[in-house]
């Protein structure tokens, strides 16, 4: 008779199997616990985590963790799943959840987006105002095919050096008051022309306090500080010196829990400065969406949407400050909102719309205050207000032709019965603005030419209310697109050129636009010669890959858009050779368009190239040795085997391409984890987005 052995519930394996030397599929079943199939599950998956975090966060290393104990008496058998591990690692990439949908869902409304910006964290909402459904038209498979070497490159080149290498000393204010002075006097020509945070005079007692006061006020040693943060970043970047501008912000942050940032004006400043920062600098990594709402908060909390005038408890000062304030607000809302294609926070229907006096800051001061004569040279006080008129302009382009529902209620928004004539009317208005641009210096008036042109392309470009432009539309918005390249262009060939966050996503969308004009309207394609495109596109990379130097994933839409270009090129020529043997164009393929020179716009010196000499005809006869796509009339491209061979997929406008890799590079930058000091935390995770737990 068999004696029957019962399993005496010890773990992880029972004395009886222990003996037997068999594995013990039964553990601590009498304990009324764990199963020792339950505990195998959890190594298995403890397994596919790791697996997953080695692939996608390689830069963690979990071998840091607390160590796991292994019994060594423990037969072989009962550690027999750790043979599954290397398939684990294997699979975890192509792990699917049960019950997840594999196939391509049939439409999204008005291309919305919502993409994976950041490992860990949930998706993200990009809408159609972003530029989205260029990218998604032109980068469908590029982007697919070739993710796993660029993220893999990418990943291999991130930092595996422990965090007290990147700690930044906070930099002592300058020798002596006037050298602050001048090291602060960028941020005034370039930043307060379109932002006018503080009050030039009253900024300039500030300095004094903090630099003759042994404890200065907090508020004042944090704008100071922060000032010449943002001053240094746009001098070290033009003069090529080493100027601590992190040292400076680390500075001023050991101010920031000191400050009260409800409830006060002086508060609500030094948010917007903080914003300055983080959009000239990525190096503290902040979260400019949810800093922007923290101060839509601090606004109407303020009441600074409210037109409250001068009496006998507030100054003409405070008057126009809160003025000012408020559009610093409401014209960064409107471009965060457009780039990032997202709701307008602060909206126009519950504010008093008023705009400044025309009155320079000093003026601000005196008792009678004068406003601007028309006659008289323009301030920077004028270059603000005109730049508010065109975030308005912006603003109702927002409202009409980027609302993703048109099904709302009728008092939501305006009811526009014309859309097309609605469009032709705000393309005159964004004209005459054109032509009233204040002559402030060449700087300014370049930068606004540029925000001109990027509302042009928001206008022209397929949109929720126009989705189907015209080719007369789409021609005019590549001519905008061509003309923000060579501006950018002639900024950065003059030692003029302001990296920030927006002139990324506005060098990068131009770039895509002028490619997706291309491809579409058959009078651009006529009407381009390769040379001309040829140059363009190479000043867009070189531009580029100058601010791949502070935003490191601007390399990565540069790498994507080289690509593109590549393909882009080898059809163009393919038309224009076909069809001038056809006699189909007028205009020979080296006719160049106005402003066509490559010298005069983006041609790459040999200096820039590393001394490697390269021509532009050598470049087309390396695009003529390459194959080329077959030849066949423009207008039955988009529905032919071509397309499907270039992109890796079927025409179809409906399919949700994945351009996860392409946009965060956009909209998310990587950028190493510096050292702040403690202060910098303060448990204010809506600066860096990050959730309370």
């Amino acid at each position: 008779m068999l004696e029957v052995l019962k399993c005496d519930g010890a773990s992880p394996v029972c004395s009886q199997c222990r003996k037997a030397g068999s594995a013990c599929i039964d553990g601590m079943k009498l304990n009324d616990k764990y199963s020792t199939a339950y505990v195998t599950s959890l190594q298995d998956r403890i397994r596919w985590l790791e697996a997953t975090l080695a692939a996608h966060c390689p830069e963690i290393d979990a071998r840091s963790g607390p160590r796991i104990n292994h019994d060594n008496s423990f037969p072989e058998g009962e550690r027999s799943s750790i043979a599954l591990s290397g398939e684990a690692q294997h699979s975890a990439q192509g792990f699917v959840p049960p019950g997840a949908d594999t196939t391509q869902p049939e439409r999204l409304a008005h291309e919305i987006g919502l993409l994976s910006v950041t490992a860990g964290q949930d998706l993200r909402y990009v809408g159609p105002s972003s530029g989205y459904s260029f990218a998604k038209l032109l980068f469908a498979s590029i982007g697919r095919r070739h993710t796993n070497r660029r993220q893999n490159g990418y990943a291999q080149a991130k930092p595996t050096l422990a965090s007290e290498a990147f700690q930044v000393a906070p930099t002592p204010l300058p020798s002596t008051l006037e050298n602050a002075v001048q090291l602060s006097q960028a941020y005034w020509d370039i930043i307060h022309c379109q932002y006018p945070i503080l009050h030039q005079p009253s900024h300039a007692k500030l300095m004094s306090h903090v630099f003759f006061t042994e404890c200065p006020s907090p508020i004042a040693a944090f704008q100071v500080f922060m000032v010449l943060a943002i001053s240094t970043t746009i001098l070290s970047r033009r003069l090529k010196l080493p100027l601590s501008a992190e040292g400076y912000c680390v500075a001023a942050m050991n101010y920031f829990d000191k400050i009260p940032i409800e409830g006060s004006l002086e508060g609500l400043q030094c948010l917007l400065l903080l914003q300055m920062y983080g959009m000239n600098n990525p190096s503290m990594g902040l979260n400019l969406f949810y800093l922007n709402y923290q101060c839509i908060a601090s606004v109407l909390d303020l009441g600074l949407q409210r037109d409250v005038r001068a009496g006998r408890n507030l100054s003409f000062l405070t008057q126009e400050m809160r003025t000012r304030v408020f559009w610093v607000v409401y014209s960064l809302d409107r471009s965060l909102g457009t780039i990032m294609g997202r709701p307008i926070g602060l909206r126009d229907e519950a504010c008093d719309l008023r705009l400044p006096v025309d009155i320079d800051d000093d003026g601000l001061l005196a008792q009678y205050p004068i406003p601007r004569s028309e006659s008289s040279p323009p301030t920077s006080t004028t270059n603000t207000i005109h730049l508010i008129k065109l975030a308005q302009l912006n603003s109702e382009i927002k409202y009409i032709a980027n609302s993703i529902s048109r099904s709302t209620p009728v008092y939501t928004y305006p009811q526009i019965p014309d859309v097309l004539q609605w469009q032709t009317d705000i393309l005159s208005r964004l004209r005459r603005w054109a032509a009233e641009i204040p002559q402030l210096s060449q700087t300014q008036t370049k930068l606004s030419k540029i925000k001109y042109h990027e509302v042009v392309m928001l206008l022209l470009r397929p949109s929720p209310a126009i989705p189907n432009p015209s080719h007369e539309s789409l021609y005019l918005c590549n001519e905008s697109a061509i003309t923000t390249i060579r501006t950018f262009d002639q900024l950065y060939r003059g030692d003029l050129l302001v990296f920030t966050w927006q002139t990324l996503h506005s060098i990068f969308l131009a770039t895509v636009t002028m490619l997706y004009c291309t491809w579409s309207v058959p009078s651009v394609t006529r009407d381009t010669s390769v040379e001309t495109l040829m140059t363009d596109l190479n000043t867009s990379s070189i531009v580029l890959s100058a601010l791949a130097e502070h935003f490191v994933d601007a390399r990565r839409g540069r790498d994507i858009l080289d690509e593109l270009s590549s393909v882009t090129l080898r059809w163009i020529m393919e038309k224009h050779g076909k069809s001038a043997s056809n006699g189909q164009f007028s205009q020979p393929l080296a006719t160049a368009k106005e402003n066509s020179d490559p010298h005069k716009y983006g041609a790459e010196s040999e200096q820039e190239k590393g001394g490697q000499h390269s021509t532009i005809e050598a470049e087309i006869a390396q695009f003529n040795s390459e194959p080329s796509l077959p030849p066949q009339p423009f207008d039955d491209f988009f529905t032919s085997e071509s397309w499907e061979s270039l992109f890796g997929m079927p025409n179809d406008s409906g399919l949700p391409f994945q351009i996860d890799t392409i946009m965060q590079g956009v909209f998310n930058d990587f950028q190493p984890d510096f050292e702040f000091g403690q202060s910098l935390a303060l448990d204010n995770n809506m600066l860096t987005g990050k959730p309370v737990l």
